[in-house]
């Protein structure tokens, strides 16, 4: 009677593990260098709106001087005051209105406040992120993955821009609630539109002008860069 030796059972391989450094590459390409091109041409897009090239023409398009009382010129002015603490000052939002007392009442400033915290964060981690894909870029030039993954987060943003930009279409109203709920939580963003000046200067139709505007710019932006990122990518494969 035969017996089985050792040298006629099969062997079976042993499983064998992806690198962490395989890992951590899918990781940057796939995930972190698109969202990191998101963010970046987010950023851009939005300072750009930030800029009197777009604030003044769309101030005046929403009769913002009108519910102020007051000429477009000084409108032009206040909102030119309101963006330059926003962005650059102290962030105080102290100065005066024509009468001589406050501008924006107590509440109104803290909210601009509470923009200047939620915008400075933003641009934060924008910078961040445009830091970490110039890095990437210089770092792996050669490569085509890398424009693949920059072209990936260009296409993206488009198709979020897309969806968000049907949602805002068709309730804009609750779009803009949703927004102030997630990133204000503390509830101060609803002011009166016959007595505070913040929603005078910047009535509801100059943030429907300014999403839409929002929305164009990181469309256009992230089309630009899925389609020259995929043409750069393809001609380092051929070559």
């Amino acid at each position: 009677m035969s017996s089985l030796t050792k040298a006629s059972v099969p062997s079976v391989p042993a499983a064998q593990s992806v690198p962490a450094s395989g890992l951590a590459e899918a990781l940057t390409l796939r995930l972190l260098v698109p969202v990191a091109t998101m963010l970046t041409i987010g950023a851009v897009a939005l300072l750009l709106l930030f800029t009197p090239l777009w604030l003044h023409p769309a101030l005046d398009s929403a009769d913002s001087a009108a519910w102020l009382g007051m000429s477009p010129q000084a409108a032009r002015d206040y909102s030119d005051r309101t963006v330059n603490d926003l962005v650059f000052a102290a962030g105080d939002f102290a100065f005066a209105a024509p009468d001589g007392t406050p501008f924006f009442d107590a509440s109104e400033r803290a909210h601009m406040r509470d923009v200047r915290v939620v915008l400075y964060g933003f641009l934060g981690l924008s910078a961040i992120a445009a830091i970490f894909l110039g890095v990437v870029t210089y770092r792996r030039r050669a490569d085509a993955a890398v424009l693949r993954g920059i072209s990936r987060g260009g296409l993206w943003l488009v198709i979020g821009t897309i969806v968000l930009g049907v949602f805002a279409a068709v309730a804009f109203d609750q779009a803009f609630e949703l927004f102030h709920e997630i990133f204000f939580p503390g509830g101060n963003f609803s002011f009166d539109p016959t007595t505070e000046r913040l929603v005078q200067l910047y009535p509801f139709a100059f943030w429907q002008y300014t999403s839409a505007a929002l929305g164009v710019l990181l469309s256009a932006g992230g089309s630009l860069t899925w389609f020259v990122g995929r043409r750069l990518a393809s001609g380092k494969e051929r070559a």
